[in-house]
């Protein structure tokens, strides 16, 4: 949701933005719903082929490495940085989603890291507003940068928050563990926090409306802003 987003943000302010999803899993595994590849070629407005903008698109709803050894492939760096090449040679920046995480195997002797390391992009941390998020985002910094790869910042996001005893509002506690989760996140991790994203439930249903009011938020906005510093 947030590349999505985020591509949209770009496009809106004249860039012309090409988007990348390495490794896509569970793909058809949603009956009509579309790959995460096709999100992104719609939201950047792409005339790319889907096959391009996601030159792994895996049926089983697993991490790559389990996915791909259950289709009989093998996940070969090279081709993606290939795939990679090709895309940013049209386009004057590129937005590449990942998968799962930072540590996440790709293939049998690399992961979502070292594919980051190779592409040289600067990443994105995307990270939740919950109870464990801490953990999550500051584990996350931590491993970018033992491969000093460049942090432009973290994006988080609030989930569905429950509802109190009384069905009016959000639940107190859930709330309070939300709002704990940014302030430490903001104070430990020596990189600039954005959002939290608030949970858009349109995405579910119209999800074009939905990632629209997203990349309206302040925290996509300032992102692309980050991001635009650094265009010729």
């Amino acid at each position: 949701m947030v590349a999505a987003a985020l591509a949209i943000c770009l496009r809106q302010r004249g860039l012309n933005v090409g988007v990348m999803k390495p490794v896509e899993t569970g793909v058809g595994e949603r009956g009509s719903t579309l790959s995460d590849a096709e999100y992104l070629r719609a939201a950047g407005g792409a005339v790319d082929p889907v096959d391009a903008i996601g030159p792994y698109r895996l049926a089983a709803p697993l991490a790559p490495l389990a996915a791909a050894r259950q289709a009989g492939t093998v996940i070969e760096m090279d081709r993606i940085l290939t795939a990679y090449e090709r895309l940013a040679a049209g386009h004057t920046l590129m937005v590449v989603e990942g998968i799962g995480g930072g540590l996440v195997p790709i293939g049998h002797h690399f992961n979502v890291r070292d594919l980051i390391a190779r592409l040289g992009l600067p990443t994105v941390v995307v990270g939740r507003a919950t109870l464990g998020g801490v953990n999550h985002a500051l584990l996350t910094v931590e491993a970018l940068r033992q491969r000093r790869i460049a942090i432009l910042g973290i994006v988080l996001n609030h989930t569905a928050i429950p509802s109190g005893p009384s069905g009016k509002g959000p639940d107190a506690i859930a709330t309070r563990q939300g709002d704990s989760t940014v302030e430490l996140v903001k104070e430990l991790s020596g990189v600039p926090v954005l959002g939290p994203l608030r949970h858009e439930p349109m995405l579910a249903q119209a999800w074009e409306a939905g990632l629209g009011k997203v990349a309206a938020e302040d925290a996509i906005r300032t992102l692309a802003d980050l991001i635009m510093q650094d265009v010729p």
